[in-house]
């Protein structure tokens, strides 16, 4: 496939999620996602609305982080930091499942919030994220079928968030970490899990550990659609370096 410049640059979404970011951090990000115009900038709710006030007019998404980072929040607060997302000027929306009801067996619950926070974007794209890494091949797979049927446009592989919970349980889901290796949020057999399993319209997000420009272009062969990345600039520079324009990936 030929990737141009531009196209790697939309792919791009770069986010503020700590909790301990203040306004001018907010709006010292908001910066540099014009000035390497990358095409999502992702926040935590109380910052989409200054956001969507520095970016949208420059045709850059704002995305509200919805349920973060655990997924663990009752469906009716996730549906109403939605609605507040997209009346503060978010055009896209990132939402944490629940993780525990979907590896509970629980299909149902998550169905009925995946669509609830759906119809409460009101058309907007709603990008699910799914947290992979503390998942099993069933449970993957289990998940992208109710994203899918739940109305939503993306899976994500996870919140990129580490945290001790999550770090604690990959050793007993995955068999541990080999030495030199660091757990990471976007694995390539995730990704070409996702695309054998959703139908061709869904896309992927692939998040976490994207840290170099061989990295995200293997991602994007895989099938990733979109890129959650926190070094969007270098990864920009790379590979207008290596390849001008235009690559053949």
């Amino acid at each position: 496939m030929i990737l141009t410049l531009t196209d790697f640059r939309k792919r791009i979404e770069y986010s503020l999620c700590q909790q301990f970011a203040s306004e001018e951090d907010a709006r010292a990000f908001c910066e540099r996602a014009r000035a390497a115009n990358v095409g999502v900038a992702c926040v935590n709710p109380i910052y989409v609305r200054l956001a969507a006030g520095l970016l949208v007019k420059d045709g850059i998404d704002v995305s509200g982080n919805v349920g973060f980072p655990f997924g663990s929040h009752f469906a009716d607060v996730k549906v109403m930091e939605t609605r507040q997302c997209v009346s503060d000027g978010a055009t896209q929306i990132d939402v944490v499942i629940n993780v525990g009801a979907l590896r509970s067996g629980k299909d149902d619950v998550v169905l009925k919030e995946i669509g609830g926070v759906v119809d409460a974007a009101a058309g907007r794209p709603v990008k699910v994220i799914i947290e992979a890494w503390v998942l099993n091949r069933e449970e993957k797979e289990r998940a992208c079928r109710l994203v899918e049927k739940a109305g939503a446009q993306m899976v994500k592989t996870t919140t990129g968030v580490r945290t001790q919970y999550l770090e604690s349980i990959n050793p007993v889901r995955r068999g541990g970490a080999s030495p030199g290796r660091p757990l990471r949020g976007a694995e390539l057999e995730d990704i070409a899990l996702f695309r054998d399993v959703l139908g061709p319209k869904m896309k992927i997000k692939a998040s976490g550990g994207i840290y170099d420009l061989d990295t995200a272009l293997e991602m994007i062969r895989a099938g990733a659609y979109q890129l959650g990345v926190s070094r969007g600039e270098q990864l920009i520079r790379e590979f207008q370096a290596r390849f001008g324009d235009r690559a053949q990936i």
